[in-house]
């Protein structure tokens, strides 16, 4: 697994030290052995710092992140769960210690919780009927059921109470209530925790043949796609008032067998007018970073600006999304003097103008750049090009467009052109624009009970240089519910999931993986 899809960072708590250097410190995830870490990186410059939020931030990690995966990967340090490392990948210092594991655990519906739609008649299988075949990114596999070898899924799964677990629901919701639509890809099995049964994933048919991003050079990209992309996001938009909210080319297949357009991962697929990260009540939902010590309320000046501005970018785009509105322009400049009630009407109608969505800027983007760039150009799939509030769109849809002389198509040019304004024109008179026709029903959140709470010593963390609770004190912990650390479930004897599993450097190619992370044959799931 290649390391810009292999680790993936959760929240950092930021720590400025007297010479003017930070310390950081989050969980970091391996999606290759699925095991969780605490990651200190010490004698961070301000540099480095921002270096880690800029468009070059998988090679500004590429250190840390190939330096834990020589470590993982070596098969030395089997039982880590932290480590303190420079920004340079040099590793300190590791820890064994049970007070360092941040691994976390989380809660799993049953099926009938999801209140799936009665015409859904998704099959259910236990996790240790699925037999590893690939691992395609973190949270993501490729596997084939036990009892049927031949058949390749993708197995999607969540970890802990975090986005994932959001992405996991609104996903299985949002495919069930879309079933059978020939553009999106369907859900073939709700994957069941083979003990307690709850729902740890959903399977869906693995489609050969790569996405449009890995075959951009080698694929003709055929006007008919371009056209069944524009409807597939009508159905979504307009139909059942869904924005799916990443449509890159690396969420798009082409179903050999149809040779139609099929969108894929819905993770970030939200109700139109809806944002934010979590389907779990406000009043249920704790970040991950309770995993650690609490922090000082003064952050570094290098760490405060980063951060606050990724925040203030990350709030603007949200609310863009959520309203579905050009940010490009200031609507309250458009609204002429008069009666307070016409203006807000006219708010309420740029509010809910859905012909701007990010879905369509993201359309409009892709085939463009599909059309007149060249397929070799590995720059432009990496960048946003304001996908999220439409800047430059107007710029794109006026045209002319001239075919790049290395772009693969079926059609010239002036033909996607042309069927980019139709779509548009047809999208900007559709009544659907203000309301959808049959908005989903669906529970927008996870019916989590609360959980239950305990008093535990307090750990001595011997890699934890900050704040520390008194030793021989206790502190209320989580131990069930919506997010808990596995290493007090542990201590209170309840039972936790475990993900782990043997890095692929040190797989046994004679025996049968499942997707527990156990072989078939350690006689346990």
């Amino acid at each position: 697994m290649e390391a810009p899809l292999r680790f993936i960072q959760f929240p950092r708590e930021t720590y400025p030290q007297p010479d003017g250097l930070l310390d950081v410190c989050f969980p970091i995830h391996d999606g290759d052995s699925r095991r969780w870490l605490r990651l200190n990186v010490v004698g961070v410059d301000a540099a480095t710092y921002r270096s880690w939020f800029s468009e070059h931030y998988e090679s500004a990690w590429a250190p840390v992140h190939d330096a834990l995966a020589a470590m993982i990967d070596s098969g030395r340090a089997p039982d880590v769960t932290a480590v303190t490392i420079t920004a340079d990948g040099t590793i300190l210092s590791t820890s064994s210690d049970a007070s360092t594991d941040v691994t976390p655990g989380t809660y799993y519906a049953p099926p009938d919780d999801y209140q799936l739609p009665g015409h859904c008649k998704f099959e259910l299988i236990p996790r240790n009927h699925l037999v590893e075949v690939d691992r395609l990114c973190s949270f993501t596999d490729l596997v084939t059921p036990v009892s049927s070898p031949s058949e390749r899924l993708v197995f999607k799964h969540y970890e802990d109470g975090g986005r994932l677990i959001t992405d996991v629901w609104l996903s299985i919701q949002i495919l069930a209530g879309m079933s059978g639509y020939p553009h999106l890809v369907p859900i073939r099995h709700l994957v069941l925790h083979e003990h307690s049964g709850g729902v740890v994933g959903f399977t869906m048919p693995f489609i050969p043949g790569g996405d449009l991003q890995a075959t951009r050079v080698s694929r003709t990209f055929k006007l008919k796609w371009a056209k069944q992309l524009f409807e597939a996001l009508d159905h979504l938009n307009l139909e059942h008032g869904i924005d799916h909210r990443d449509v890159r080319l690396r969420n798009l297949v082409v179903d050999p067998a149809t040779d139609n357009l099929i969108i894929i991962d819905l993770g970030k697929a939200r109700r139109c007018g809806h944002f934010g990260g979590t389907c779990i009540p406000p009043t249920s939902y704790s970040p991950l970073s309770f995993a650690f010590q609490p922090i000082p309320t003064t952050l570094g000046t290098a760490a405060a600006e980063v951060e606050g501005g990724e925040e203030e970018e990350e709030e603007e785009e949200e609310k863009a999304a959520a309203a579905n509105i050009d940010i490009s322009t200031d609507p309250a400049a458009e609204v002429e003097e008069g009666g307070e009630e016409e203006e807000e009407e006219k708010a309420a109608a740029a509010n809910i103008d859905i012909s701007t969505n990010p879905d369509v800027n993201a359309a409009i983007v892709m085939v463009h750049e599909l059309v007149t760039r060249s397929p070799t150009d590995h720059a432009w799939v990496t960048k946003e090009h304001g996908l999220w509030n439409g800047r430059g769109i107007d710029a794109i849809t006026t045209g002319p467009w001239t075919a790049h002389p290395d772009a693969r198509l079926d059609s010239p040019a002036e033909a996607y052109h042309a069927a980019l304004v139709d779509w548009l024109r047809r999208r900007r008179a559709d009544p659907r624009c203000r309301a959808a026709a049959a908005p989903l029903d669906f529970p927008d959140y996870m019916p989590i009970p609360q959980g239950d709470t305990v008093r535990i010593l307090n750990y001595d963390d011997p890699l934890w240089p900050y704040y520390k609770s008194p030793l021989g004190t206790t502190s209320s912990v989580k131990v069930s519910g919506h997010q808990f650390l596995r290493r007090d479930a542990v201590r209170a004897g309840r039972p936790v999931v475990d993900w782990t599993r043997p890095a692929a450097t040190a797989l046994d190619p004679a025996r049968t993986l499942l997707a527990t992370g156990r072989y078939a044959d350690e006689g346990k799931d």
